[in-house]
């Protein structure tokens, strides 16, 4: 595993902690895996360029003929097959969403970001959930990640220590809120890139989980995360057409 000792940053929110790390305004940008697009949207809003890419047909869709943001355009692509040309982007980034491509595919994903990097001054930023805090204890009865995260984490070592120049490593919490239950279940069964059974999410041991997250005021929950910034691409190691 990558064995840099990673830096604590504050608890902060995931666009907070790319704020703290990267200026984004004029780069072109590729948010991989971005579901209902929030984080490519952000990144705009700071002056980016992004490439928006979505491999869930359904959400891709909503993506396309939703609301438009100027400096954001919405695509149908897997992260093993990204819509640019070589050497094209200053930045990909996988927010949550390298433990979402397949297993088989990760090296390629994450060949095709080498790809389609600048090869001096483009960056890999990978942000990942780690299998520890409250959050992940509530969700671990209907949507265990423990394996695929650590496959991702793994896909890293093979793939991008070997393949950038340097590896800088972070650490943060964010806190995940909601109001109750309801507004629980249905950001987990709403979403079509997510495809949870009702019944699972809403299950007595869930609903248990998320009654011991009530402070008094809002039901909150910790979510510790790594981050990877990953920079100088030097070779195409672990790419696969």
């Amino acid at each position: 595993m990558i064995d840099l000792e990673p830096k604590h940053l504050d608890v902060i929110s995931d666009i907070e902690a790319i704020d703290q790390l990267l200026v984004v305004r004029g780069l072109r940008l590729v948010d991989v895996g971005c579901g209902p697009g929030n984080l490519s949207r952000a990144l705009a809003e700071r002056g980016a360029e992004v490439v928006a890419i979505e491999p869930d047909p359904q959400q891709a869709a909503a993506n396309r003929t939703g609301d438009q943001t100027p400096g954001v355009s919405f695509h149908e692509a897997p992260a093993q097959a990204m819509p640019v040309a070589e050497a094209s982007v200053d930045g990909v980034v996988f927010s949550r969403s390298l433990h979402h491509v397949p297993g088989d595919a990760m090296d390629a994903a994450l060949g095709e970001a080498m790809r389609v990097l600048k090869p001096e001054t483009g960056f890999l930023f990978v942000l990942e959930p780690e299998v520890t805090g409250s959050y992940h204890d509530l969700l671990k009865p209907f949507h265990d990640e423990s394996q695929v995260r650590s496959l991702a984490r793994e896909a890293l070592d093979r793939v991008a220590i070997a393949g950038f120049e340097t590896c800088e490593a972070y650490a943060y919490e964010s806190h995940a809120e909601f109001d109750g239950f309801e507004q629980f279940c249905e950001r987990y069964t709403s979403a079509t890139y997510l495809n949870f059974d009702a019944a699972r999410v809403a299950s007595p041991a869930v609903r248990n989980a998320f009654e011991r997250g009530y402070d008094g005021t809002v039901y909150r929950f910790t979510a510790p995360h790594w981050i990877g910034l990953f920079r100088g691409v030097i070779s195409a190691h672990g790419a696969q057409g």
